[in-house]
């Protein structure tokens, strides 16, 4: 049987984080099931979060959060599988996220940049965040720096 994957490793003395490439023609499952292994792998260092529904806990994996908001003053944690309650505080969350990973766009709410399929900026200066799921946000105009730096540090990591 045919190894379906061929893994390589290059020693660079200048390069000081390892720089993972997945080189290949097409996303398949097996592509993805490698990024997931990769990613897991990654967030050990980074807890999962507690997400109440129904009177259940949950733990939520960072990488499924799509983002975090305040909602009538409660904490809401939304990811694929729906929204989830939150018993800490946005602050307490923001602390505890990977920064890699999520960036605050306004006093708030805070995103999984990773999971934006695209940003809409109008001429007014508003930036609409559109989620890859479909659904959509506003970044409010005091924290688009913040978010451009993050979207230039995950753009410098997939280059590298």
């Amino acid at each position: 049987m045919k190894n379906p994957v061929h893994v390589e490793i290059q020693i660079d003395p200048k390069c000081h984080d390892p720089v993972i490439l997945i080189r290949t023609d097409q996303k398949t499952p097996l592509v993805e099931d490698i990024v997931h292994a990769i990613e897991s792998c990654m967030e050990n260092s980074y807890p999962l979060i507690a997400g109440y529904r129904n009177s259940e806990m949950e733990l939520l994996s960072q990488r499924d959060i799509i983002r975090v908001y305040v909602e009538a003053r409660k904490v809401r944690i939304c990811t694929g599988e729906g929204v989830y309650d939150s018993r800490k505080t946005l602050a307490w969350l923001e602390t505890v996220l990977n920064p890699d990973r999520f960036v605050r766009i306004s006093r708030f709410e805070i995103v999984n940049i990773r999971k934006i399929a695209r940003f809409d900026f109008n001429i007014a200066g508003t930036v609409q965040i559109v989620f890859d799921d479909g659904s959509v946000t506003w970044a409010a105009r005091r924290h688009v720096r913040a978010i451009q730096q993050a979207l230039r540090c995950l753009e410098a990591g997939r280059e590298e």
